[in-house]
C-alpha cells in the first residue's frame, strides 16, 4: 500500500514576495541605470511574483482560508485612500503615491493566499528572511557602506529608518529562533549586535517603538514568565552586549552624545516631527470628514513635493482622509485583531504571535518615520498573524440502532 502524496506547499514564491515587500520603490537609477517601466524594479519583481504564484498555486489547487475579514478591512482603507484623488488640491502630484497603493494591495492579497495555503510555513520563512535580512544590511554598515555624513548608520540604499527596523526585527526573530530551535543559546548571540546596530541608526522612533513592543510582550507574558528559565539567557545577551560595547562602541560614542544626549535631551531637537504633526492636524481640522485628498499634505504646505510627509500614519490618514479614513484605519486595525484572537491561544503557534510583535513594532514606528508604503510590512505580518487555512469541517458520525 503506497502512502498518500504530500500536500504541497509553498515554496519560492514567498522569498520573492519578500524580495518584493522589502525592495521598496528601489530603482535603477541607484545602480546607473535608467531603463523606463521598468526603472521600478516593482514593475518586474511583481510580474515575477505573481507569474510564481500562479504556477504554484496551479499545481497546488484550492486553499480557502479563515480571516478574510483583515484584510478586506486593510484593502477598505487603502481603496478610500486611493478614492480621496478625486478632491485631492489641485497640483497634487498623485500618480506614485496611487502606484503604491495599488502595489500594497497586491502585496497584501498575495500574503493572504500564502497564509491560507500554509500560515505556518509562510510565517516561519518570512521571519528567517527578515532574520537573515537583518544580517545582511548590519554586515554591510558595519563596514561603513551607507552611512550618512553625520554618522548614523544605514546600508543598501535605505536610510536610517529603515536600517532600525531591520535591527529591531533581527532581534526579535532571534528570540524566535531560539525558542524554535529547542532554547540553544546559540540563536541569542547577535541581539546585541543588532541592538548595537539599532543604537547606531540614531533613529530614536524606532527605540521607542521597541521600548513600547517589549512593554506589550511583557504584559502579555508577565503570568507564565519563568524567571529561572531565563537566566541563563539573559546572563549570555548580558555578556555579549558587553563586548560589542566595548569593542564597537569607541567608534559611535561621540554620536551617541551628541544624537541621543545633546540634541534631543539638552536641545529638545525633534527633527521639526512637532511641526509636521500640527500642520498634519490643521489639516484635519480644515477638512474633518474627507480630509485634503491624497497627497494633499506636502501640496497645502509649501513644504515642497519629494520627500515632505507627515512621518506619523494615523495623522497622515487624518489630515488626508478625514474622519472617514480615520475610521477606515481603526475598522483595519480591529479586523486584524480579530482575525488573530479569533484562534484559541493554544492553536496560534510561535510564528503567528512572532509575526504579530513584529507587525506591532512597524506600526509603533510608523507614528515617527515613513509614509503609506513604508507601513507595509506592518500589515503584511499582522496578516500573516491573523489569516490562516481554514479548518476542516467536522465530520457527524451517526449511531444506528437495531431495530
Amino acid at each position: 500500500m503506497t502512502a498518500p502524496p504530500a500536500a504541497a506547499r509553498p515554496g519560492l514564491v514567498v522569498g520573492i514576495a519578500f524580495v518584493v515587500a522589502l525592495a521598496g520603490r528601489f530603482t535603477l537609477a541607484r545602480a546607473g541605470v535608467d531603463i523606463p517601466v521598468v526603472n521600478d524594479v516593482r514593475v518586474p519583481l511583481f510580474l515575477i511574483l505573481l507569474l510564481s504564484l500562479a504556477l504554484e498555486s496551479h499545481h497546488a489547487g484550492h486553499h480557502p482560508g479563515e480571516g478574510g475579514q483583515a484584510l478586506l478591512g486593510v484593502l477598505l482603507l487603502l481603496g478610500y485612500q486611493a478614492a480621496s484623488v478625486l478632491w485631492a488640491p489641485p497640483g497634487a502630484v498623485t500618480g506614485p503615491i496611487l502606484g503604491d497603493l495599488c502595489a500594497m494591495a497586491g502585496l497584501l492579497a498575495v500574503y493572504y493566499h500564502l497564509a491560507a495555503w500554509d500560515r505556518d510555513r509562510v510565517t516561519d520563512t518570512t521571519l528567517k528572511l527578515c532574520h537573515v535580512a537583518a544580517w545582511v544590511y548590519f554586515l554591510a554598515a558595519a563596514t561603513g557602506r551607507g552611512h550618512q555624513s553625520n554618522g548614523r548608520w544605514a546600508a543598501l540604499g535605505g536610510g536610517p529608518n529603515v536600517f532600525v527596523r531591520l535591527m529591531v526585527l533581527g532581534m526579535i526573530t532571534s528570540l524566535y529562533l531560539y525558542l524554535r530551535n529547542g532554547e540553544r543559546l546559540i540563536w541569542l548571540v547577535p541581539i546585541p549586535a543588532f541592538l548595537f546596530g539599532a543604537i547606531a541608526s540614531g533613529s530614536r522612533g524606532g527605540l521607542v517603538g521597541l521600548f513600547a513592543t517589549i512593554a506589550i510582550a511583557l504584559l502579555a507574558i508577565r503570568p507564565r514568565i519563568d524567571f529561572a528559565r531565563i537566566a541563563r539567557p539573559l546572563a549570555l545577551v548580558g555578556v555579549v552586549g558587553t563586548i560589542v560595547v566595548i569593542t564597537g562602541g569607541p567608534l559611535i560614542a561621540g554620536f551617541v552624545q551628541q544624537r541621543f544626549v545633546n540634541a534631543t535631551v539638552g536641545q529638545g531637537y525633534t527633527s521639526e516631527r512637532d511641526v509636521l504633526f500640527a500642520m498634519a492636524l490643521r489639516f484635519f481640522l480644515q477638512h474633518p470628514l474627507l480630509g485634503a485628498g491624497l497627497n494633499g499634505f506636502p501640496t497645502l504646505s509649501g513644504l515642497g513635493e519629494g520627500n515632505v510627509y507627515v512621518h506619523n500614519l494615523p495623522l497622515s490618514i487624518a489630515a488626508e482622509g478625514g474622519a472617514i479614513g480615520l475610521g477606515l484605519l481603526l475598522l483595519a486595525w480591529l479586523g486584524l485583531w480579530h482575525g488573530y484572537v479569533a484562534v484559541p491561544v493554544r492553536e496560534r503557534g510561535l510564528a503567528a504571535r512572532t509575526s504579530a510583535y513584529c507587525g506591532i513594532f512597524i506600526g509603533a514606528t510608523c507614528l515617527f518615520s515613513g509614509d503609506y508604503y513604508d507601513a507595509r510590512l506592518m500589515w503584511i505580518l499582522l496578516l500573516l498573524a491573523a489569516v490562516h487555512p481554514a479548518r476542516a469541517p467536522a465530520t457527524s458520525v451517526r449511531t444506528f440502532s437495531k431495530s
